[in-house]
């Protein structure tokens, strides 16, 4: 990160900062991540009309990286913070598109918030977020999944079971090894041990299918 420093490339920087953070948030040293994103960004923040999309893309995502720091952290104004930052920087990214500069769009903010949102135990307003989305058009399938695999998650934590287990068919529509991944595998283990009645039968083929029953 040094080295980045030394480039003199706020690009560069933002990105270097960016998978440092990435490491100590899965190593869970959270608290320092979001104090690293904190301090770069205030160095980079501001004059976004001003600013080429790689430039806007290498700051929108090292915010993202900063939010989900916080999220993991319980921080909630931290958060916050970060989100509403992100959102003034997706104003100058003109639409989402699959070649989108490293995926930074409006969108990716918005799932962001939603996922934020299910952390801190908000899944109303995870929801809340998610539904405008839902009805729109996401040119990336990959983003499609992401939405429809976190209102799942926001559904299981209001208990609303059967919502939560369309939504996640509606995600592996989109992208079917998404729903494969560990996390996705673990939250449908969940909901299936959690229907101890047994009164959705499919979602334990699913949960079967993914090789994580309950």
């Amino acid at each position: 990160m040094a080295e980045a420093e030394r480039s003199g490339d706020p690009v560069v920087l933002a990105a270097s900062v960016r998978v440092h953070a990435h490491v100590l948030v899965r190593e869970k040293h959270t608290a320092q991540a979001v104090n690293m994103v904190r301090h770069t960004v205030d160095q980079l923040s501001g004059s976004y009309h001003q600013r080429l999309p790689r430039y806007l893309a290498a700051v929108g995502l090292l915010l993202l990286r900063g939010a989900t720091g916080a999220s993991r952290n319980g921080d909630r104004e931290a958060a916050h913070d970060f989100l509403t930052e992100a959102k003034e920087v997706a104003r100058y990214v003109a639409f989402d598109r699959p070649d989108a500069w490293a995926n930074f769009s409006p969108t990716n903010v918005a799932l962001h918030e939603i996922s934020a949102a299910f952390s801190f135990g908000d899944a109303g307003i995870a929801l809340q977020t998610a539904r405008p989305l839902m009805r729109r058009h996401i040119p990336v399938p990959e983003r499609r999944a992401a939405l429809w695999a976190e209102a799942a998650r926001a559904y299981s934590q209001q208990g609303r079971l059967a919502d939560g287990y369309q939504a996640l068919r509606i995600a592996e529509s989109c992208v079917a090894q998404d729903v494969r991944r560990p996390a996705v595998r673990e939250l449908v283990a969940d909901m299936a041990a959690r229907d101890r009645r047994r009164a959705l039968p499919e979602l334990h083929h699913f949960s079967r299918q993914l090789g994580a029953p309950a």
